[in-house]
Formats: C-alpha cells, structure tokens, sequence
C-alpha cells in the first residue's frame, strides 16, 4: 500500500496493544467472553480511526472535503433533501459539527440549506449539481481505498463480516 500523507506506518508497539489489553483484563479477572468482546472493540475503534485518517488523507482532503463534510453529502444522496437535525442523526455525526460542516460545504456551493415556508425554524439541506459531482468523485477514490483494505480478506471472509457487523450495528442499544 503506498504511503497516504497522515498514515503513520504501524509501530510494532501498537501490533502489541491488543495483547496487551487482554492481559491487562485478565489481571482484572474478566472471562474469557469479557476478553474477547474487548477485543472487538478495541479493534474496530482502532481500525475506524486508521481507516478514517486514511480516506481523508488519500481522498477527501484533496478533494477539499472532510470526513465529516463527506458523511453529510453521503447521507444527502442517500436520503435526498433532509432537516438538518436529521442530518446529524443519520450520519451519527455531532449537531455542531453538522453545522459547521455545512457552513463549509454552503460556502463551497456542494450543498443548499433553505428555510421551510410553513415552519422557518425548520432548515432542509439538498446536494447541488457540483456536490453530487465532487460526492462521486469522493465516492470512487474512497471505493478504491476500501476495496485495497480489504484485499487482506477473502470472499467468505467477506461476507461474515458483513453479516456479523450488520447484526451489532442494527441491535437495539443494550441497556
């Protein structure tokens, strides 16, 4: 993979941190399932980071955008025109940062906010023609980044993780 400016090569050190955090929890007595969801958890945090910093890096930013700004336009061709505040729960992205965001991508002309005539304390935000032509280009770039991190997996491999991270997102949050 070719170096991405931000992209730090991975230190042995944090190849070691995974080991390290499930002998620090067995010294805590947690058990084995304890353990292993750790695991998960501290992998997928760790690989959303590195996976953020690397489509910004080697997509978004050149493009001009940021992560957060390439949520947003995402969320809007997906869902079309949405109220702001719907934004940010979709995107699950913070209402200040949907906001500030927005003033950006605005600026730029990628994105339209307008007030509802029935209710103006309702703002609507829709994708103009040059957001859905940078969105597509981001779109590609970042298609391309996720298809070479995947490369370290096979068909089936594939699938199960597919199959096992829909079933953890889309679950009722556990109380």
């Amino acid at each position: 993979m070719p170096d991405v400016p931000g992209d730090p090569v991975v230190h042995p050190r944090s190849r070691e941190f995974a080991a390290k955090v499930r002998a620090h929890h067995k010294e805590l007595g947690h058990s084995e399932r304890q353990i292993r969801g750790v695991e998960v958890v501290t992998h997928l945090t760790r690989l959303v980071a590195r996976l953020v910093q690397d489509f910004e890096g080697a997509v978004h930013r050149p493009l001009g955008v940021t992560w957060a700004g390439f949520r947003i336009m995402n969320t809007l061709w997906i869902f079309g025109d949405l109220e702001q505040r719907e934004i940010a729960r979709i995107s699950g992205t913070s209402r200040a940062s949907v906001s500030s965001a927005l003033n950006t991508l605005e600026e730029r002309g990628l994105v339209e906010r307008r007030r509802e005539r029935d209710d103006r304390r309702v703002v609507r935000v829709s994708l103009t023609s040059d957001g859905l032509d940078l969105l597509h280009q981001a779109i590609e770039g970042q298609t391309a980044r996720e298809h070479a991190w995947m490369a370290v997996l096979d068909d089936e491999e594939v699938s199960q993780l597919v199959i096992l991270l829909d079933k953890m997102v889309n679950q009722e949050r556990p109380s």
